[in-house]
């Protein structure tokens, strides 16, 4: 039976199987290659209707170009469509501009696509970072509500650690946004912030280590975030060709994915980010 006291927050990425950012990969020299995608929304779809879940799913542009009726289906059942940007580019690569542009193309082919607006962003790999914060602020001039970008550890790839791990609006060149920020979450053991509730970090750790770090999460009255992608509960997905240290991160423990997600499903009580963000501003519309 679920666990009712606090919902969480159910999110999925939602990209290709060639949708990364390492060194060599080329998203777009690998799009129309073919993929299980559409076979893996309709399974995740099916779980959260099992469950009586619902999910934000930040979907790239470029995805919902190839897709479309994978995404409406993803509406039509009921789940918030946000963005994940364009073709995945790394945002602190792009200048301000470059950004903006790139995330208003893929709110504009969502909404297209959907009928319905868009009202919330993830960037690629975390890439909202302390250099690019300021990023933030073209996020409200586009209209979003919520961004969901802040990953509050330190890897090589992204993170800002001393980040705030709480629902807030962040403070860009000394003025607090009217968008909120919805960071993702992180335990805090001997002192460090890490990562559990989603790709390498849910894939590394056992189950019953996730539900540990939601239901401490939960007792201090914070939802857990959770974000997969598609291709994590597909073992039979096409692969990248990475090096070893990049290959471990990228696939490490993916056949076990889907059964840590549906326990979860089992577990706790999921939903939108734009819902929980409407249970603490009742002025955000439908």
């Amino acid at each position: 039976m679920a666990e009712h006291r606090v919902t969480n927050l159910l999110t999925f990425d939602t990209e290709e199987w060639y949708h990364a950012n390492y060194d060599d990969v080329d998203p777009a020299a690998l799009r129309g290659r073919g993929s299980n995608f559409p076979a893996q929304v309709e399974e995740i779809l099916a779980m959260c209707a099992d469950a009586g879940a619902k999910a934000t799913f930040f979907v790239l542009g470029a995805v919902a170009e190839d897709h479309p009726a994978v995404v409406r289906a993803i509406a039509a059942a009921g789940h918030e469509i946000a963005s994940h940007g364009y073709g995945h580019a790394l945002a602190y690569r792009q200048t301000m501009g470059e950004f903006a542009a790139d995330v208003g193309r893929s709110v504009a082919i969502l909404e297209d696509v959907t009928g319905t607006a868009v009202r919330g962003y993830r960037a690629p790999s975390w890439s909202i970072v302390a250099a690019n914060l300021d990023y933030l602020a073209a996020l409200e001039e586009l209209g979003l509500i919520y961004d969901a970008s802040i990953f509050p550890v330190r890897t090589f790839l992204y993170g800002i650690p001393d980040a705030p791990t709480h629902i807030h609006h962040p403070v860009v060149a000394g003025r607090s946004l009217r968008l909120w920020e919805v960071p993702t979450s992180v335990v805090t053991l001997a002192g460090r912030n890490i990562g559990y509730s989603g790709g390498f970090y849910f894939r590394l750790f056992p189950g019953f280590f996730v539900k540990y770090a939601i239901r401490r999460a939960n007792r201090r009255g914070q939802p857990a975030i959770v974000y997969l992608h598609p291709r994590e509960i597909d073992p039979g997905e096409r692969c990248l060709s990475l090096p070893a240290k990049e290959a471990f991160i990228h696939y490490h423990g993916i056949g076990g994915t889907r059964a840590k997600l549906a326990s979860l499903l089992r577990t706790f009580s999921f939903t939108s980010v734009i819902d929980h963000l409407r249970t603490i501003d009742p002025s955000i519309g439908k």
